[in-house]
């Protein structure tokens, strides 16, 4: 079999305002993504073994979470602003349910992809005065990351 390898420039993100948990129905397209870490899980493993068993040691995941991160091209002064930045950049400075978003994540051409609620750090990058504006993201997940069709034309 021959695997032909996609390239990260695929994944396409969209986030929705969280208001009360309800999902939403209106997605906003991210743009300006230049770097892309797909959502990975991470499992918190408690050591489970016993003195009296073997010298062999025993883990169990007792919890699972996950997080996605970007780089994000940013608009310069007076221009016009992303809208689905504009989203990640307000929850990014509220706490509790305001800090929240709904987003999804799928590559073009798939027929599935991931989507949860998560959290958000915004962060405006600095640099040396040639850089390009630059903002890190970083989507901390409360709860599943669950599976979901991707809308034609997604």
């Amino acid at each position: 079999m021959t695997i032909t390898p996609g390239v990260l420039g695929d994944w396409a993100m969209e986030v929705a305002a969280y208001t009360d948990g309800t999902a939403p129905t209106i997605w906003t397209r991210v743009y300006g993504i230049t770097e892309f870490t797909p959502p990975q899980t991470e499992k918190n493993l408690e050591d489970d073994s016993e003195f009296d068993g073997t010298h062999w040691g025993s883990q169990i995941a007792t919890g699972i979470s996950w997080t996605g991160e970007a780089t994000l091209k940013t608009p310069r002064a007076g221009m016009a602003a992303d809208p689905g930045q504009e989203i990640l950049k307000s929850a990014s400075r509220e706490v509790l349910e305001g800090g929240l978003v709904h987003t999804r994540f799928w590559q073009e051409g798939a027929t599935t992809g991931d989507q949860g609620i998560a959290d958000v750090t915004f962060v405006a990058n600095g640099g040396p005065k040639t850089d390009l504006t630059t903002a890190a993201l970083t989507l901390t997940g409360r709860g599943a990351l669950n599976d979901f069709t991707v809308p034609t034309g997604g």
